[in-house]
């Protein structure tokens, strides 16, 4: 399996550092200076790097031989939750495998791209309805077992991983369109007959957050309040006030992007922006030299994937989208997402730096 030495984009490589270190040094603020906590985002952090260098080792091909396997995995350990899976906060998406607990949901980001493209380059040519019917057959049984345990968000995730790999593909505008128009079908009917009450408020204090200040609109409005409280400079690493005061919930994970604006103000935020716009802009040039189709629809996908967690995560803490279970990649305090997105790019380096590989 590891017939090539590592293949690394040092460029790429570099830019997810300097993402680490940020997030670093805004974990080790937002969580009241906790030792314990900080060494673990590291161990973490150092796992993902080396994810990401062991991933970039396996060839092209190995990961299209293994993708239907790696697809049955995901479903089977899907199916683990439902079964024996470890709840919290009312919510089921947990395995537990002896010292580590792991959310099999996360194998979905990496499984549906390669299952997707796996089965869209087994045929020439721009997908087709047939085709599309498929792949999109494939994407829902993950879905599915994602949406029971309830994750909304992460269903519909599920199902944009696939539509980023058709988009890719080349798939035709007006079937574009016709998707689109009957994701405006869908929604009055998610709202009265499938939406939880949890999840219909956080559309209503996204809407109006003051409605409820003291309840579901209190993170947003006092993440708003540390955004705006940094300013055009900000108030210096550790100076945040909002998040070491317990005044935003989850200030470490999910809301980090809050205590970093508080603290390293307007620039700071372009700066960050520019890292995942780099980051993004470089993997889709680097799939567009890809030879291989697989390659290229793999690579793009996680590139728009990695990016539309990014642009979710500051938009919400941001208060221009609702509250979603997004963290912000390679930068959140957390285990899975981090690795995961660790997988991915050494994946893309894999496809797109091992150019001696024909399909």
């Amino acid at each position: 399996m590891f017939k090539y030495t590592p293949r690394i984009d040092y460029a790429l490589l570099i830019a997810i550092l300097l993402l680490m270190l940020l997030g670093t040094l805004t974990v080790w603020s937002a969580s009241g200076f906790s030792e314990p906590m900080l060494e673990r985002h590291l161990i973490r952090a150092l796992i993902a790097v080396s994810c990401i260098v062991i991933m970039s080792s396996i060839s092209p091909r190995t990961y299209e031989r293994i993708t239907p396997y790696l697809y049955v995995l995901a479903v089977i350990l899907l199916f683990g939750v439902i079964v024996a899976g470890d709840s919290t906060n009312g919510s089921q998406r947990w395995l537990v495998v002896g010292p580590i607990r792991f959310q099999p949901s996360e194998l979905v980001k990496v499984a549906i791209p390669l299952m997707v493209a796996w089965i869209l380059v087994a045929e020439a040519g721009r997908p087709d309805i047939r085709k599309i019917i498929i792949c999109l057959l494939v994407t829902a049984v993950p879905a599915g077992l994602i949406f029971i345990q309830p994750d909304l968000d992460g269903a519909i995730f599920t199902i944009i991983y696939a539509l980023f790999v058709l988009y890719f593909a080349g798939m035709s505008w007006k079937i574009i369109g016709s998707f689109l128009g009957g994701i405006a079908v869908i929604i009055p009917i998610l709202w009265v007959f499938i939406m939880e009450a949890y999840q219909k408020k956080r559309v209503t204090q996204f809407l109006d957050p003051e409605s409820d200040p003291l309840g579901a609109g209190y993170q947003i409005i006092q993440s708003l309040i540390a955004i705006g409280s940094g300013g055009i400079r900000g108030k210096g690493w550790t100076n945040a006030t909002q998040g070491q005061l317990g005044f935003i919930p989850e200030s470490h994970t999910d809301f980090i992007f809050s205590t970093y604006a508080e603290e390293w103000g307007f620039f700071g935020c372009v700066l960050l922006l520019s890292l995942y716009l780099f980051i993004t802009g470089r993997v889709i040039w680097l799939a567009y030299q890809c030879d291989s189709s697989f390659n290229r629809l793999v690579s793009g996908t996680f590139a728009l994937s990695f990016f539309l967690y990014a642009f979710i995560n500051m938009g919400m803490v941001s208060g221009i989208l609702p509250v979603m279970g997004s963290p912000l990649p390679f930068f959140s305090y957390g285990g899975t997402a981090m690795i995961t997105q660790g997988i991915c790019f050494g994946i893309i380096m894999s496809l797109c730096l091992h150019k001696s590989y024909k399909p």
